[in-house]
């Protein structure tokens, strides 16, 4: 008997050995195809980087030299960071970043840049808070229930055995929460300085929205705040605590962590003023009832069915978001990294052509109203550096206040807030 248990022993070894002899041979070629890939191209950039010199001279004298230089850089780290081997290979790793371009493909695009110092860490510190906003945002739990989810999240961010099989109001966000074994495995292999700040920002989120979810509905402009400041500014905050601990930038930046939760503040509230039907159809209220009760005693009623309490209700919620700019400016001014700063200045410049978008614009009360394609590819490809993003800023803010034809005191508002951003500047 032993010596049949042996025998069956060495066939299954010598069967499995075989298998995995063949996975790490066409893993071996896929990795030889793809550098292969990688050179080609390298050779591409080489090849017309002399001729993109002279067109972008004939388009552009003031073009400088170091500009040109800073985006082949950019192209290279982006092409360098395809070349892997055969133990980076993780099935989770390989989750969490598909897992990303399912629920944000925006946030894709600048964290793929990002250095590979904090790109992985960036990567699960978003899916982590993405999957405690998708507690948050289930209309199928009953209020006791979601509190006790979220005030518990922050223990279960590294528990790989947990998971939620009916949780979420999206199909890829349910898959999340069903799959959520695999963030955590990630997250586990993260150095101990960024899983704690991980925690601590999970917690004081999730804490923050307990506090939201009791007092039912955001009343005041200072609520209005204090819960940006909860799902978003924390988030700023965060991530200028993971550039920091990983020595990109200089630790005088933690001193201004309130620029750090302006730019939080500043994307959430472009994205609760544009996702006016979307949330009012699914019954979240997140206009602050001191602003709406000068227009209306319910906000709700203007949803495909707006008037000009409406659209002046809407202009007031931009001049509010707009009011953040400035120091997002000053923040965006602090940054040293290359990776870090279009991770962070792209997203803002997409919100402020979001706001444009979506100032006086009765299509928020019917359509979440978005930005096209071809102008966030546009952003991405040309906010590489802070001069860059200055003409971007510029060119929106311009378009913007040529459009202000209206003497009225929200547009006056508006065209103040827009001269401020221009002298930020």
């Amino acid at each position: 008997m032993t010596s049949l248990k042996s025998e069956n022993f060495e066939v299954l070894y010598e069967h499995e050995k075989k298998k995995r002899e063949k996975a790490e041979a066409q893993l071996e070629e896929a990795n030889q195809n793809l550098i292969m890939s990688t050179e080609l191209i390298k050779e591409a950039v080489r090849k017309y980087e002399a001729i993109y010199r002279k067109l972008l001279q004939l388009k552009d004298p003031d073009y400088k030299e170091e500009n040109l230089n800073e985006e082949i850089e950019l192209i290279n780290n982006f092409i360098n960071s395809l070349q892997i081997k055969n133990t980076t290979i993780d099935e989770s790793l390989e989750y969490c970043y598909n897992k990303l371009e399912k629920v944000s493909r925006s946030f894709t695009v600048v964290i793929n840049q990002l250095n590979p110092k904090i790109k992985d860490e960036i990567c699960v510190f978003y899916l982590v808070l993405r999957a405690l906003d998708t507690i948050e945002d289930d209309p199928k739990l009953n209020k006791d229930t979601k509190v006790k989810l979220l005030k518990n999240f922050h223990l279960n961010i590294g528990n790989e055995n947990y998971s939620h099989e009916d949780i979420g109001d999206e199909p890829d966000y349910v898959e999340l929460m069903q799959n959520y074994s695999h963030v955590a495995r990630i997250f586990n292999k993260l150095d101990e300085k960024y899983q704690r700040i991980i925690e601590e920002i999970t917690k004081k989120m999730a804490d923050g929205m307990c506090e939201f979810i009791e007092m039912k509905g955001i009343q005041s402009l200072k609520d209005y705040d204090q819960y940006c400041h909860y799902v978003a500014g924390l988030v700023g905050i965060g991530l200028t605590q993971i550039f920091v601990a990983s020595d990109l930038e200089d630790r005088k930046i933690m001193e201004k962590l309130d620029l750090a939760n302006s730019m939080g503040l500043f994307l959430q509230k472009t994205n609760i003023t544009r996702d006016y039907a979307e949330d009012v159809e699914k019954k979240r209220f997140f206009w602050p009832n001191e602003l709406c009760s000068k227009f209306t005693g319910d906000y709700g009623e203007f949803l495909r069915n707006p008037n000009n309490q409406a659209i002046d209700l809407l202009n007031s919620m931009v001049n509010n978001a707009l009011s953040h700019f400035t120091q997002c400016i000053s923040y965006l001014k602090c940054l040293k990294d290359k990776t870090i700063f279009k991770f962070c200045a792209i997203p803002q410049v997409m919100a402020l052509s979001t706001l444009q978008l979506v100032f006086n614009n009765e299509k928020v009360f019917y359509e979440n109203v978005k930005i096209s394609r071809t102008e966030s590819i546009e952003i991405v490809s040309q906010c590489f550096n802070f001069e860059q993003f200055k003409v971007l800023v510029e060119n929106f803010v311009h378009k913007w206040k040529n459009s202000l034809d209206s003497k009225c005191e929200l547009f006056q508002k508006t065209d103040s807030l827009l001269d401020e951003i221009l002298l930020a500047l």
